[in-house]
């Protein structure tokens, strides 16, 4: 395995192709595999002391962790177990290396947590408006002097007290998102153009990206899934969704806020746990791509089975107990997860470059399912836990200008069309919750600068002056 990085860059040459790609795809196979037992026995055993010692429960979770765990029990663990001195190894692998049911159960989180994430945009377009009428209810009044002379000014030393430009973008963005909202709509729609612009030249599927990012951030689109999948959230959105900010009394704001924090709890909670659960069927999704090449008897591999099928068997028989030897097992891990990933890092390109350039090699030797298997698993070992495992040739096609502009257009009709029927405060949140996801759209300091001095001076409301430096202040500690 140590040669797997000169084997990749003799792929990229060309050179004995015949030999190299075999020896690659075995040699990265096993990598990944190994890579899979092991930080699927580290999750595994973290998401059940988690229920165990915490109690979470959620009924749909329950389901899919149930699935989950015949996985585990009729595939993985027979995967370690697997002699090839079996005579019917061949066949006995090809079921047990099947991703029909390992699929359909990421399908599946993937389906909860696209309403978990629609749900919680909503959550932070509440809480803006909520954080500007809190101090309605107090008899505290704002700093003028520091609000209309320093505030500027300590929030320009934030946003450069950094000097990496991906930070202080990071920055922006976050203050952009906290600022009095006072643009027209038509100044916010500009901004919105401008922005699209950037994705001329694009693939269609980043451009498809990005839109939906801003939709889900301007609370577009129905939560029929929220309803159907965590009801009792849904209750909590509606209660939050017909709201009269405007003239609520300091009860009504209890009322709203207490309702918030308890929605906020239970869906952080519940994604907390489906993230889990996600990188734990993208690691037994890794093993079985990378069954058919791997080497199977290698220490991690036998000591990861090892771990989960304790686990497991805890999780099917509620009076099993974890021996006391589990927790020893984890130090026969401790540094390679983190050296097999700097071999992978420095060779997995590999994987693509043979794909484009070698296909009819790679049929000929009957490797392209392989390669095609290493490629879904470089996704699935990204770090990006939902990323969608099919590469669909339209989107990833390069559309003319046009298709920006017009996926802007379309976007900002469905804006249009949601502010009639939402309340200035919801609104401005809205416009704050979009400007923040957009590209950085200022040219100098000079332009941020402006940009803050006018969203201040425009505001004269007290409580929402009040909420600003209140904010300002949490996020410079």
């Amino acid at each position: 395995m140590k040669d797997l990085g000169y084997i990749s860059q003799e792929i990229s040459k060309g050179k004995n192709l015949a030999v190299n790609l075999t020896k690659y795809s075995r040699g990265l196979s096993s990598m990944y595999h190994g890579l899979g037992f092991i930080k699927l026995s580290m999750n595994y055993y973290t998401v059940y002391d988690i229920i165990k010692e915490d109690g979470f429960t959620d009924s749909q979770y329950d389901g899919i962790l149930n699935r989950f765990n015949q996985v585990i029990s009729n595939q993985i663990l027979p995967l370690a177990q697997l002699n090839t001195d079996d005579e019917e190894y061949e066949e006995k692998l090809k079921n047990l290396t099947d991703t029909a049911c390992i699929d359909e159960i990421r399908n599946d989180i993937i389906k909860i947590m696209e309403v978990v994430t629609a749900f919680v945009d909503r959550l932070r377009i509440y809480e803006y408006v909520l954080n500007r009428i809190e101090y309605r209810y107090t008899q505290d009044v704002p700093d003028r002097e520091y609000y209309g002379m320093y505030l500027t000014n300590d929030i320009m030393h934030y946003i450069l007290a950094d000097k990496d430009n991906v930070v202080i973008n990071s920055k922006i963005s976050e203050i952009v998102g906290q600022l009095p909202m006072r643009l027209s709509r038509e100044k916010f729609f500009e901004y919105l153009r401008e922005a699209f612009t950037l994705y001329h030249g694009a693939q269609k599927s980043t451009i498809d990206d990005f839109a939906y990012t801003l939709r889900t951030s301007a609370m577009i689109g129905s939560m029929a899934g929220l309803r159907e999948k965590f009801p009792e959230c849904y209750d909590i959105f509606k209660t939050l969704d017909n709201a009269d900010y405007a003239s609520a009394d300091k009860a009504e704001y209890d009322r709203l806020r207490g309702a918030l924090t308890i929605a906020s709890e239970k869906i952080t909670d519940c994604a907390d746990m489906f993230v889990l659960l996600a990188q734990m069927v993208n690691d037994a999704y890794t093993i079985l791509l990378t069954g058919k090449e791997a080497f199977l008897d290698v220490e991690e591999i036998q000591n990861g089975a090892a771990i989960i099928f304790e686990v497991n068997k805890c999780f099917l028989d509620e009076n099993a107990q974890l021996s006391e030897e589990l927790l020893g097992r984890f130090e026969a891990f401790e540094g390679k997860q983190e050296r097999i990933l700097s071999v992978v890092s420095k060779c997995d390109f590999a994987v693509d470059l043979a794909i484009a350039n070698y296909k009819e090699k790679l049929l000929e030797s009957g490797q392209l399912d392989i390669y095609t298997a290493l490629a879904k698993t470089a996704k699935l070992q990204s770090g990006s836990d939902f990323v969608s495992l099919e590469i669909n040739g339209l989107l990833e096609e390069v559309p003319e200008n046009a298709y920006a502009d017009g996926v802007c257009e379309e976007l900002i009709a469905q804006l249009a069309e949601s502010f009639k029927s939402k309340t200035q405060l919801v609104r401005r949140a809205v416009m704050s919750s979009v400007l923040s996801q957009l590209p950085v759209f200022f040219n100098s300091t000079e332009e941020i600068q402006n940009y803050i001095n006018l969203s201040l001076e425009q505001c004269n409301d007290a409580a929402e002056q009040m909420a600003v430096i209140e904010v300002m202040k949490l996020l410079k500690d």
